[in-house]
């Protein structure tokens, strides 16, 4: 409880010394304002002007401030944004005629229209039963057997099978490809 109010104690002091500081200084404001309009009387270098500034230091007076006059700014000073180049300036009135913007030119990149990958079958051979022609294709490990109208993996129909080539349709784009048959490797004729 003693350190309690000791603690207490201490703060009231804090305050009390600041309050009266706080007093103190406004006592004070009054002086500081004096120097200041005596370090704004004229100086002047001979003996006659110390004793004329000395006795208008004396008599209260101070500098017409009033009679130096305001400063002026002209616009060109205070544009920050004014442009700088060695280039003339471009009279606007001979350029009326001639639109201020001018669009740019689109640069028009065409894209290739999107094609089918290309066909990863090998034709193995066909077999024709009941009339109904079938061919065998292998794509990497894996061998199908199709017919016209006929799917495979999903992504290619068979279209038509010729005697020299197997037409498959691309279903995602639509896109009709050619496998042609090598007879030199794979000799036969459709009958």
């Amino acid at each position: 409880m003693n350190n309690g109010f000791l603690r207490k104690l201490i703060i009231w002091g804090a305050l009390a010394a600041t309050v009266l500081a706080a007093l103190l200084i406004e006592d004070e404001t009054g002086s500081l304002e004096d120097d200041v309009v005596q370090a704004v009387q004229p100086a002047s270098g001979t003996s006659a002007g110390r004793r004329d500034a000395g006795q208008a230091r004396q008599a209260g007076e101070t500098l017409p401030v009033d009679r130096l006059g305001k400063r002026t700014f002209s616009a060109k000073a205070d544009d920050i944004f004014a442009v700088t180049s060695w280039q003339p300036k471009r009279n606007i009135s001979a350029e009326a005629d001639e639109p201020v913007f001018l669009p740019k030119q689109e640069i028009i990149r065409r894209t290739p229209p999107p094609s089918a990958p290309p066909l990863q079958f090998e034709y193995l051979g066909r077999v024709v039963s009941e009339g109904r022609t079938r061919v065998f294709l292998a794509q990497a490990d894996q061998n199908f057997v199709a017919g016209v109208g006929e799917r495979i993996n999903d992504e290619y129909r068979v279209y038509r099978i010729r005697e020299d080539a197997i037409e498959l349709t691309y279903l995602p784009l639509g896109i009709r490809q050619t496998l042609p048959i090598d007879y030199q490797t794979y000799p036969g004729k459709m009958e």
